[in-house]
């Protein structure tokens, strides 16, 4: 595990500036946040043990072994920040992972996100021809909102997991529909479009984010747009799993149902890749070889979501262009940047 090499300076970069050691209310909102999301994310790892022919008794077990330890880390943390170091919402996301892994939840959402891809993998090809009917600046735009909306899907959110667990999620076309309108909070779209019309990129590493129609109907619709326009696109998923995200594994599996759906995408110059990561966000100062290998020559990065790309890395500077696409799904996020829930960011640089 080696820095990104497209971060322009690697010792000066910092994935997550938000220390949570020296900021109260910081640590007080998040450390409640986990705690509370911790059912969520038990509730589904049981419900997805039994289901593999775990008994419930056992599993609840487990469950209940996870949460004596995990309360305790966190609340720990709350009352006495001190001794741990520089403490990020990274850290305790790799802190939550790694206490659900030692008690055998290793992809409590697994079931969730086959899911949540099986309902929305039959409208892939409708919104693929839907892009296609439009001019280029449109059809960029459409791709831009795409994403927007396709991250909706976020268990890791507390506006966007309220809405998937009681069922009242609107659909992706309704979402696209109904995004905040222009200027978004951070919006550099005229100056993306500009660049993308007047330059086409040679090879585009794209960091994803969550499985069903953020992954779907937002990233793919756009990488095969790119892929058509001559440029190699790299897919970078986590190595491990963690919430909803889509791992490595997880595009593998699906991506010949993907390209049975879609066939242009099965003629493309498009590749998959481990960013030997396994968090929400990212820490671009250690990722996998493999990663660095296929990323040296790329012109352009991608950095897609909340987590990877505005709870981390929304200042990040890298040796190339450089574009991050989110949309907000919690109140905590949303006052950090200066903006409101559900609003829209697209950075280009």
């Amino acid at each position: 595990m080696q820095p990104f090499v497209k971060l322009a300076d690697p010792s000066a970069y910092i994935a997550c500036s938000w220390d949570l050691t020296i900021d109260r209310a910081g640590r007080d909102y998040w450390v409640d946040f986990f705690i509370k999301h911790l059912e969520t994310l038990l509730a589904l790892g049981v419900a997805a043990a039994v289901d593999r022919g775990e008994s419930n008794s056992e599993a609840s077990d487990r469950a209940q072994r996870c949460r004596e330890e995990f309360h305790p880390t966190f609340r720990a943390f709350q009352s006495d920040p001190t001794g741990q170091g520089r403490v990020t919402i990274l850290t305790l996301d790799e802190w939550r992972d790694q206490i659900l892994r030692r008690h055998g939840f290793v992809d409590p959402m697994i079931d969730l996100k086959d899911r949540e891809n099986e309902k929305v993998i039959g409208m892939l090809p409708d919104v693929c021809r839907e892009i296609d009917l439009h001019d280029p600046r449109d059809q960029l735009l459409t791709i831009i909102k795409g994403v927007f909306a396709g991250n909706l899907f976020d268990m890791g959110a507390k506006a966007s997991a309220k809405m998937f667990a009681d069922g009242t999620a609107p659909t992706f076309f309704e979402t696209r529909g109904k995004l905040t309108p222009r200027p978004w909070l951070i919006d550099d779209f005229d100056s993306l479009a500009h660049r993308f019309e007047t330059h086409r990129h040679h090879k585009a590493v794209f960091f994803i984010d969550n499985a069903g129609s953020d992954f779907l109907l937002g990233a793919t619709p756009m990488i095969r747009w790119l892929a058509q326009r001559g440029t190699q696109v790299v897919i970078a998923a986590n190595e491990r799993p963690t919430l909803n995200d889509m791992t490595v594994h997880d595009v593998k599996r699906w991506w010949p149902r993907m390209r049975e759906a879609e066939p242009s995408l099965a003629t493309l110059p498009i590749e998959i890749v481990s960013t030997g990561t396994g968090e929400p966000l990212i820490d671009l100062s250690k990722v996998s070889d493999e990663l660095n290998a296929v990323a040296k020559d790329a012109d352009l990065v991608i950095i897609e979501g909340m987590g990877r790309g505005v709870e981390s890395n929304l200042d990040a500077k890298f040796s190339c262009d450089a574009l991050n696409l989110a949309m907000i799904k919690d109140e905590s996020i949303a006052a950090r940047v200066g903006g409101k829930v559900f609003d829209c960011v697209c950075r280009f640089r």
